[in-house]
């Protein structure tokens, strides 16, 4: 092991030692770590230095000899787990909807416990947000048939409608991969009709068959997935000064600081279903500026979430 490593191996090792043992002699706890009196005694002054801007290192720990004795005094903060934000435990629920918990099951069990030990004040809004998961990486039973193809390397052939062209269009191709993006599932296949490689949205696909007829698997790379704001493909959004901490957390030097203390980022726009689902989930602490399309689909969600006057 490198001296850096046995070093912080040992810093690790005192901070829970000394609390453990408090009042503990110089020599005992140097006899511990096989160090000197001397050498200890710089260790702990080592860490009287650790500390995190804008905090100065006894906000945190404080350690400190007194008559040849070592005491450490933690942070009160320290005595007992912080409270999750909302957000936070919105994250360890969505990471959690992935696992697909059983019911009764261990991961059920604590996800029941999370809500309980969240703060009054920020539950509502994690139920609220909660509800806006979209965690799904289950296809459709219909199209188990789209799996064996790929399994056995068979063409299949189906209805598709173009939203290009507008009209539905008979397709015979050679499905290459079945893959989730944003909560939309596609289908990549070598497409016959046209000749070249496809990506198809499984939710446009209609009378789907399975061949007898055999491929074989070829290099193929995934196209791009398509993009519904065009070549740009991005999406401005004005963001509050309340949810601005957290979009200049995620987004960095990207985004734009407004007058208001808001801010403005541009995002991607390849996943309308994903977008509308995302500046909801602020529940009108963001904005979309445009494109305009992107602007009607979040305004068609917020008219159809909103209750219904009596």
């Amino acid at each position: 092991m490198s001296d850096v490593h046995e070093r912080l191996r040992r810093l690790l090792f005192l901070v829970p030692y000394i609390s453990k043992h408090p009042g503990i002699s110089v020599e005992e706890l140097a006899r511990a770590l096989s160090l000197t009196p001397d050498q200890l005694l710089k260790e702990l002054d080592l860490l009287t230095m650790v500390g995190r801007p804008p905090f100065q290192p006894d906000d945190y720990i404080d350690i400190y000899v007194e008559n040849d004795r070592v005491y450490v005094d933690l942070d009160q903060r320290f005595s007992a787990p912080p409270r999750l934000t909302a957000a936070e435990a919105t994250a360890l629920t969505a990471a959690a909807e992935l696992l697909k918990p059983a019911a009764g099951g261990a991961l059920q069990s604590a996800l029941a416990k999370l809500e309980k030990v969240l703060p009054a004040d920020v539950r509502s809004r994690f139920r609220d947000m909660e509800r806006k998961i979209d965690a799904n990486v289950q296809g459709s039973d219909e199209f188990a048939p789209l799996a064996k193809a790929i399994f056995s390397r068979r063409e299949v052939t189906f209805a598709y409608f173009s939203q290009g062209r507008g009209a539905v269009e008979q397709r015979r191709a050679r499905p290459l991969e079945l893959f989730s993006h944003r909560g939309q599932w596609y289908l990549h296949a070598y497409c016959l009709s046209r000749k070249d490689q496809r990506l198809f949205r499984l939710d446009r696909i209609r009378d789907l068959a399975l061949t007898s007829t055999p491929f074989e698997l070829g290099n193929a790379a995934r196209p791009t997935v398509p993009n519904p704001a065009g070549a740009a493909g991005e999406v401005k959004v004005r963001f509050s000064p309340v949810a601005a901490p957290y979009v200049r957390e995620r987004f960095g030097q990207t985004v734009r600081t407004m007058p208001d203390g808001g801010a403005e980022v541009n995002v991607a726009g390849d996943s309308e279903r994903w977008l509308v689902q995302w500046i909801l989930s602020f529940g009108g602490e963001a904005e979309v500026l445009g494109p305009d399309w992107a602007r009607e689909a979040v305004a068609r969600a917020a008219t159809t979430a909103a209750p219904k006057a009596c």
